[in-house]
């Protein structure tokens, strides 16, 4: 994805967020870009603006700072360009999950009284 700013970026920045988390800002690749736009006014006279921005490759995301190296992102922003954080499973996915363990964990159970009382 590309997006504009009005002033040069940092490759990576790094924002601490409470719980844990962390958001991550890559721009790569900047390239300061002029544009010439004109526009009538209400008196009929042509208004030219020169704007200047930078472009940037862009990508941003949250994760768990536990999940991520500050580090190593920005040592290879580059390999950041596009990831994506481990989406946290739905209701029924935790449902099914703590379904298993307590399964599993019944099994044992009923295993080492089996040993025990046997």
């Amino acid at each position: 994805m590309k997006a504009r700013f009005t002033t040069e970026q940092p490759a990576v920045r790094w924002q601490p967020l409470d719980q844990g988390m962390v958001d991550v800002t890559i721009c790569l690749n900047g390239q300061e870009v002029t544009e010439e736009s004109s526009q009538v006014d209400e008196f009929g006279q042509v208004q030219t603006t020169i704007d200047t921005y930078w472009e940037y490759d862009f990508h941003q995301f949250r994760e768990k700072a536990e999940n991520i190296n500050r580090e190593t992102v920005e040592v290879n922003p580059e390999h950041y360009l596009g990831y994506v954080p481990d989406q946290p499973k739905n209701l029924e996915e935790q449902v099914k999950s703590q379904a298993e363990t307590i399964q599993m964990l019944t099994e044992c159970v009923l295993e080492m009284s089996e040993t025990v009382y046997g």
